[in-house]
């Protein structure tokens, strides 16, 4: 509670009967719970407010995250990273460990180029 341990606590509490007397305790502990009271029918009240003033805004902005989340099909943001995302499919390519037309040397020779890439001159 407020960052206080139970003995700081009861040195408050031993303070406050040596300070008031048993003769006023009970009309400051009243008073006390009057105040808290006070502060949080003002709390409640300030919350309506706000909640009624931009509670459809903020509704809409919940609505358009769940959108985003059920697109992405990840419950977080962090789930989007681009080399999670390729994994996948860098699996699912197959893997050719002799290319067509090499040698012992791994020499792809009459391949066709990979996406475009010029043809290379195999010298040997």
């Amino acid at each position: 509670m407020f960052g206080l341990s139970w003995g700081q606590i009861g040195i408050i509490l031993l303070v406050a009967v040596f300070v008031l007397g048993p003769d006023r305790i009970p009309t400051a502990v009243a008073g006390a719970l009057t105040a808290v009271r006070r502060l949080r029918a003002l709390v409640a009240g300030a919350q309506a407010d706000t909640l009624g003033q931009f509670g459809p805004e903020i509704a809409e902005l919940r609505r358009q995250l769940a959108e985003l989340q059920a697109l992405a099909g990840v419950s977080e943001l962090r789930g989007l990273h681009p080399q999670k995302l390729l994994d996948p499919v860098a699996a699912a390519v197959p893997v050719r460990t002799d290319p067509a037309g090499s040698g012992e040397d791994g020499n792809l020779g009459d391949a066709p180029p990979v996406d475009g890439a010029p043809p290379t001159l195999d010298r040997k």
